[in-house]
């Protein structure tokens, strides 16, 4: 497991590889070769080097290099943890029916980043391509434990696929969107994964008449600003949303702290009633 790999930091990109096999069931050295070596703008399959210091069907132990990544491999023959599947699989935005089978696996393979690409994005397609180059009849789907979710397998492993991500982050895959509920009716809707690609986490209240994708959608909007923009925004800040009257105001997490803080922080959202604007504002993206 992940756990067993050493330096692991807190923008360490990783997946989990969820299978029914009941044993591990690698593609031969060769073929995980030609699948990676398949993809756009990733070198030819002699320059992808794959060692096993444990290749045996209860775990495996291996690193695969590629271009400037560097993936550590780790699987065993049993689930995952309880308290990893509880955070991730089950907090996720699937069908039941989906949700059951992911957590009916018996097998998995995690997949740790640890080469030197600086670019978070190319890090985690790295890792989807390693995905892709372990995929078989058997595999379930994939679990994002810094982001607290999970998917099926479905499309989102093909190379086709995968080659979008590089323009469009695929925020359904790679960042969680997770509800901590303060009574019957009200909760704090809160990111996580967003540190992965040095972004704080973003948390909002949501209130009975709020929309909920209403707030993803402004959720993904401030990612991309501060990304793209490489902008600095902490408690205090607002944010006008181009094309609105909307304003945004950020603040400091007061409660709940050890759910809703992220590694790289959390900022909480709220709007700005008109009564309370001033000239002061950030510009971000509508």
């Amino acid at each position: 497991m992940a756990e067993n790999i050493q330096n692991i930091g807190i923008d360490t990109p990783m997946l989990h590889l969820v299978y029914s096999s009941t044993d591990l069931r690698l593609p031969d050295d060769g073929d995980i070769a030609n699948r990676i070596g398949a993809f756009e703008n990733t070198t030819p399959s002699e320059t992808i080097r794959l060692s096993w210091s444990i290749q045996q069907a209860q775990k495996c132990l291996g690193q695969i290099n590629f271009c400037n990544h560097q993936i550590q491999v780790s699987g065993l023959a049993m689930p995952l943890p309880p308290v990893i599947m509880d955070r991730t699989i089950h907090v996720s935005p699937w069908q039941p029916q989906i949700k059951a089978s992911l957590r009916q696996h018996q097998t998995h393979i995690s997949l740790v980043y640890t080469g030197s690409h600086h670019n978070p994005v190319e890090r985690m397609i790295a890792l989807y391509k390693v995905a892709y180059a372990l995929r078989d009849e058997n595999l379930l789907g994939v679990v994002n434990e810094p982001a607290w979710t999970a998917h099926p397998a479905a499309d989102f492993l093909d190379p086709d696929a995968i080659a979008i991500y590089r323009a469009e982050l695929p925020f359904t895959l790679w960042v969680g969107y997770v509800r901590f509920y303060t009574d019957k009716h009200h909760y704090w809707l809160v990111t996580k994964g967003h540190h992965i690609f040095d972004v704080p986490d973003f948390a909002y209240f949501i209130e009975p008449d709020l929309d909920e994708n209403e707030i993803i959608t402004q959720f993904k909007n401030i990612f991309y600003f501060i990304y793209d923009e490489d902008a600095e925004v902490i408690p205090g800040d607002t944010l006008a949303i181009a094309g609105s009257d909307q304003v945004l105001r950020f603040s400091e997490v007061t409660e709940l702290a050890d759910q809703l803080m992220g590694p790289s922080g959390t900022l909480v959202i709220e709007k700005v009633p008109p009564s309370e604007l001033d000239d002061t504002l950030t510009t971000g993206k509508g």
